[in-house]
């Protein structure tokens, strides 16, 4: 199963909003047109269900038919990626086989968040999850939620479970990742993916198996290419798309906490047709007035392309 996980999973991994409709429900249509839009963008992998998917507020009935959904209409396009965390652990093992099962390449999790837990708690956990799940595992690093980092320690570890491929980590700290990317160096087994964005050139050129950044929804090419230039050492245009991109991501991030965050990124992918604005309690929608805002920065960028085809919501 470890065999190649650099290969396997690698790339620009995009962690996929999840669209609803106005009761709240999945909207599965706009999933299919958001998969093709990441596709044609070039990406490698989709990631349903982690921070930026809302995965903390869907019903485990609407994740079903997200997972299924996506996996079917991907069809080998990109590797499908499903986050399973949950506090409790009967329901994460139970989320694992099920979205395996529906034709997911690999489950994510990160910590259970409300206990504090020591680095050999933590090892216990995962290895407990990737033994009980019976597929690829990705351990996933995001200490903004968790509240807790993974010691580098305890991803040394891990990585020698058969089940456990590889560690999505964003955690904002250029340190920690090159001690990760150095501790890697010559195995195929593990993977080695960042989902802090504004490092995705520096750990691209680094030897970073894959980035995993929230606004490749919007813009999937710009870091298909971002990440390409970066690896063949074309280090000026890798960091000329670095900036494009954080210029993309200040749209909606700047000055907002990461639930307003995930707000204003549905309002942009709205712009461009993508999604309706729609967001799960607690967080709420942007106003008109502040999409309006946001719509004026997207036209001043210059760098976004409406999807054909697809209303405005």
């Amino acid at each position: 199963m470890k065999t190649n996980a650099k290969e396997k999973y690698s790339g620009v991994i995009v962690p996929m909003a999840t669209p609803f409709t106005e009761q709240g429900e999945v909207d599965l249509s706009a999933a299919r047109r958001i998969i093709d839009h990441l596709c044609e963008g070039g990406v490698s992998g989709v990631f349903v269900l982690g921070t930026t998917g809302e995965s903390v507020s869907i019903a485990q009935s609407e994740k079903e038919k997200l997972v299924d959904t996506v996996a079917n209409h991907t069809n080998g396009r990109a590797v499908v990626y499903a986050g399973i965390s949950d506090t409790c652990f009967a329901q994460s093992v139970q989320a694992g086989r099920s979205y395996l099962e529906s034709g997911a390449d690999a489950v994510v999790a990160h910590l259970p968040w409300y206990y504090p837990l020591d680095g050999g708690e933590m090892c216990s956990y995962f290895s407990k999850l990737a033994e009980e799940v019976q597929g690829a595992l990705m351990l996933y690093n995001i200490p903004k939620t968790t509240h807790m980092s993974i010691p580098v320690e305890v991803v040394e570890k891990l990585s020698t479970h058969r089940n456990i491929v590889g560690l999505k980590d964003s955690e904002k700290n250029p340190e920690r990742m090159e001690e990760i990317i150095g501790m890697l160096s010559g195995r195929d087994d593990f993977s080695f993916a960042v989902g802090c964005a504004p490092l995705s050139a520096q750990a691209a050129r680094l030897g970073a198996d894959a980035i995993v950044p929230s606004s490749g929804n919007l813009v999937p090419k710009m870091y298909k290419d971002l990440f390409d230039n970066a690896r063949q050492s074309n280090d000026s245009v890798a960091e000329n798309l670095q900036e494009q991109t954080n210029m993309v991501s200040a749209i909606y991030q700047k000055g907002r906490s990461l639930g307003q965050s995930l707000a204003a990124l549905k309002t942009m992918m709205s712009v461009l047709g993508l999604c309706s604005r729609m967001v799960l309690p607690p967080l709420e929608m942007l106003s008109d007035h502040q999409r309006v805002e946001i719509e004026k920065q997207m036209k001043s960028e210059d760098m976004f392309q409406p999807i054909q085809g697809a209303a405005e919501k």
